[in-house]
Order: C-alpha cells, then structure tokens, then sequence
C-alpha cells in the first residue's frame, strides 16, 4: 500500500502559488502532484475563509469553486468523524488551533503524512512532509 496524505491549509496556499518549487521540497511536491492526497472540509473552510476576508488572492476554480478545482486535480475529500473530534479533544494542549488539532486527529487515525510546514504535529507523533 502506497504512502497517504493530508494536505493542510499551508501546502494547499503554496501548492497553489506559481513558484511552488522554491518553497516546498522537491519530495513534497512530488506527492502533492503524484501521490493519493487529501483534504479536509475544514481546511477548505479555512482557505476559502482567509479569500473571503482579502487575506488571500483568488484561488484557482473549476466549475466556479475551490473545491471543484480540488476535485479535479485529483485530491480526494477527507470526512472529520465524530471519533475525529473526540481524538482532537483528547490530544494534549500542544496547539491551540483547534483546525490544526482536529487535521492531528485524523492523521493519527487514517496514519497520514501531513504535508506541512507546521512543526507541532510532529509534536503528536504524526510524520509529516514539507
């Protein structure tokens, strides 16, 4: 079985940036171009949130959305559980971001890589990539 990944708000913002490359490792581009990676509903909340308050540029579309544009590049959608947020919850306060807590959560769960910058999931003991 292949390596799975959960791609969160950072990877999504650069991954999407023209020069990708200069930020992300050669390694992490490859799996976000090549590689089965999701996405969570949240982490599209978050990104479509930060356009909606000009904090960000107008991210690519297709069929007049984000996550049409997600569809179609291939990411797969990742569901939060119940489970999910109860996992979350129980993490130890490491990260107060309860977005990033609950992204933890599922990693451990579905024994993702979080393609990341992010060093605090580390911290829980998930891999990470970046």
């Amino acid at each position: 079985m292949s390596e799975a990944f959960l791609a969160d708000a950072c990877a999504l913002i650069v991954f999407c940036a023209v020069q990708a490359e200069r930020v992300m490792s050669a390694r992490a581009l490859a799996a976000m171009t090549g590689a089965e990676v999701h996405v969570s509903s949240i982490t599209v909340w978050e990104i479509t949130r930060k356009v909606s308050l000009g904090k960000l540029p107008a991210l690519p579309e297709a069929d007049g959305s984000f996550s049409g544009w997600l569809r179609e590049a291939g990411f797969r959608m990742l569901p939060l559980t119940w489970r999910d947020a109860e996992r979350a919850n129980a993490l130890p306060l490491l990260h107060k971001d309860p977005m990033d807590r609950m992204l933890a959560a599922a990693a451990l769960a579905g024994d993702f890589t979080v393609v990341t910058e992010d060093r605090v999931f580390a911290a829980y003991g998930v891999r990470t990539l970046w």
